[in-house]
């Protein structure tokens, strides 16, 4: 299948909003677009260093401005840290670290991240390998996770929780045994209601769209779930508006919040109501088991973040574009390919 064919079947594949927001960039101007195709990996990285000279980056390890050149491997510049006494060069420790692939490749992987494509779409279109492609996916989720970590939420605030069923989607590990009941794939949980094998994943959201999510429990959460989502994350004097589970009282008055609590087999209290979470989780839900066909719980919070910036964050198409590239050129990401899939079975 050659490349215009893709194009045209991934195109079509698009809901009528994506084609849309996809024609009108093709469409626009892009002068402030962050990174040119002309680019050079050296000049993305220097773009963001904080050193006063204009050809050499800060040290990846200590972040010192002492910093000189010290030869060449290759066509590769090196640098040497007068602080720490460390050679680095303008890749260390970021995402595009000991990449054969050309930045042109990169970028395309970013396009089809943002047109949420699978795995095995993205390795069609950007001619690498699938196991390269899961790679290059966990990456740059994992460095997005540094994005929200930066993110606080404020004004009126909704939280709720969602569940996703426990899963060990492709656990190969010897001597690993699931802790749970086997069945197969597409049946449901053996256990009815809320049980050990549902990952909790508490949320919150603003009304500007700013997004917090995390996977912390099986079964129904506790004080402490609900506290490693909201505590030193929204803004003192913000408006809570939950449910009627009681936990959040107390985390909403340890962190300086108003709390709305909406009466059971209540859809609102007074003009409060969380209908903005639960659409939340709704794109949540559809980007993990429509577009990716279930993930592994080891991996949830990366998709968690995956959503929040892909579906949920208000932003135009190209402005996300640019910001993903940008990110994935300039961040600071300690990832190993070979690290991954070797991550504990439960995140928490």
């Amino acid at each position: 299948m050659d490349q215009i064919s893709i194009i045209t079947q991934m195109f079509e594949n698009l809901s009528d909003h994506e084609k849309s927001e996809f024609l009108k960039y093709l469409k626009a101007d892009k002068p402030n677009q962050k990174i040119k195709s002309s680019d050079t990996q050296n000049e993305i990285v220097l773009k963001h260093s904080k050193n006063p000279l204009p050809d050499r980056p800060d040290c990846p390890h200590c972040q010192s401005h002492n910093v000189v050149k010290y030869g060449r491997n290759g066509n590769v510049q090196k640098f040497k840290c007068k602080d720490c006494g460390k050679i680095f060069s303008v890749s260390t420790n970021t995402i595009l670290f000991s990449t054969k692939k050309d930045l042109e490749t990169w970028k395309l992987f970013c396009e089809c991240m943002i047109n949420k494509f699978s795995l095995r779409k993205c390795a069609e279109v950007c001619e690498i390998n699938l196991h390269t492609a899961f790679n290059w996916r966990h990456k740059i989720l994992d460095a997005l996770q540094n994005m929200q970590s930066e993110v606080t939420l404020k004004g009126i605030v909704e939280s709720d929780e969602t569940f996703f069923d426990l899963s060990f989607k492709g656990t190969k590990k010897e001597n690993f045994s699931i802790p749970r009941t086997v069945h197969k794939r597409g049946h449901s949980i053996s256990v009815r209601g809320l049980s050990c094998e549902q990952v909790c994943v508490p949320s919150s959201v603003d009304l500007d769209h700013h997004s917090i999510g995390l996977a912390t429990n099986l079964g129904k959460p506790c004080i402490q779930d609900v506290s490693k989502v909201l505590d030193q994350r929204v803004q003192e004097g913000s408006i809570l508006v939950t449910d009627s589970y009681k936990e959040y009282q107390k985390v909403a008055f340890e962190n300086g919040l108003t709390h709305v609590r909406i009466p059971r087999g209540k859809h609102k209290s007074g003009s409060f109501n969380i209908n903005t979470v639960n659409s939340y989780h709704s794109e949540l839900k559809r980007l993990v088991d429509h577009y990716f066909k279930g993930v592994a719980t080891k991996y949830l919070n990366n998709y968690i973040v995956y959503n929040n910036f892909v579906n949920f964050a208000r932003d135009t198409y190209s402005n996300k574009l640019s910001i993903l590239q940008d990110f994935v050129f300039s961040t600071t990401c300690m990832t190993r390919g070979y690290a991954i899939k070797d991550r504990p079975a439960l995140p928490f």
